[in-house]
């Protein structure tokens, strides 16, 4: 456990705003692909759409989108264009997204110890270096659940 871990009671005054903090990030990371999507920007760095929809198991072109453009909008990922003609953008974690890492592994630590799916842990994640060097498709990280 951290040492800085602090004990809220009902009675503390702050009680609400905390509930009111796991119910915004529950939102944020309680969606099945923004977990995924975030880890692999981590262990990659920078993503181009079409890298990002090979690494990541069964989601759709639309909910990738979709879930990207959310994640910009919290201000946890940046888009950026590369090329107008053919338009290519290149993905990748704001300093707040960033922040997240130490939350997204501790995530993956708690389900593969408590989820019955959850594989072995691999020795390490991919280095960005390994995903380009790899012959035309990235390998997905595979972190935690991928069910819904």
């Amino acid at each position: 456990m951290s040492s800085n871990h602090t004990e809220i009671s009902r009675l503390h005054t702050s009680y609400s705003h905390t509930q009111q903090v796991l119910i915004e990030m529950a939102d944020l990371l309680g969606h099945k692909w923004h977990p995924v999507i975030l880890q692999q920007l981590v262990a990659t760095e920078e993503c181009g759409f079409s890298d990002l929809h090979a690494a990541i198991d069964d989601i759709s072109n639309k909910m990738l989108s979709d879930s990207l453009t959310t994640l910009e909008e919290h201000g946890l990922v940046e888009r950026v264009v590369v090329s107008e003609k053919p338009v290519r953008v290149r993905y990748s974690l704001t300093d707040r997204g960033r922040e997240l890492e130490p939350a997204l592994d501790a995530m993956v630590d708690w389900g593969r110890d408590h989820l019955s799916t959850a594989e072995p842990a691999p020795s390490s994640p991919p280095t960005a270096a390994q995903v380009t060097e790899s012959a035309g498709t990235p390998p997905a990280v595979k972190w935690g659940r991928t069910d819904e």
